[in-house]
């Protein structure tokens, strides 16, 4: 029951959610860190704000070693030291591109397209082979987002 409160904790305070309800909303405050590349405030590790409230004394105290975040916003997972980690609140950056690129629906047009041609050539290279996590499958797949990339961007010009 833990992980399922946590998982709903990090789904609610996500920097997309954010952005549905407002920069105004008051989200509750968590462990969050700076994204190393959009630079908006992401949760690290949520907090009970009911137990903060009524027993302080058992509060979580904030990580103690590196951690690995992924955005909900960039979809990048980096490793953040207990140094970066601070409490507050999950927020878009101002320099977020996704953010800024949110209503640009070219872009994601582009993005939808790259998708479908990606998921086609690994379709097609992947025929054949069990389909498992594993360096190989890793290795294709990124393959494939490169040369649908490539497509898209030949077709640009």
């Amino acid at each position: 029951m833990a992980g399922l409160r946590e998982v709903m904790t990090f789904s609610f305070c996500s920097p997309m959610i954010e952005r549905m309800m407002g920069a105004n909303s008051q989200l509750p405050s968590a462990w969050v860190v700076k994204c190393k590349k959009c630079g908006c405030t992401i949760t690290c590790r949520a907090i009970d704000p009911q137990l903060e409230h009524s027993q302080p004394d058992k509060a979580d105290p904030p990580p103690r070693d590196s951690v690995i975040v992924s955005c909900a916003c960039c979809w990048t997972a980096f490793r953040y030291g207990p140094s970066e980690i601070f409490k507050g609140g999950p927020c878009p950056s101002n320099n977020c591109r996704e953010h800024k690129d949110g209503n640009n629906k070219e872009a994601k047009k582009a993005n939808n397209a790259i998708l479908i041609a990606a998921s086609l050539i690994a379709a097609v290279r992947l025929n054949r082979e069990e389909i498992k996590s594993s360096p190989a499958v890793s290795s294709k797949i990124a393959d494939c987002i490169r040369l649908a990339e490539m497509i898209e961007a030949r077709l640009r010009q």
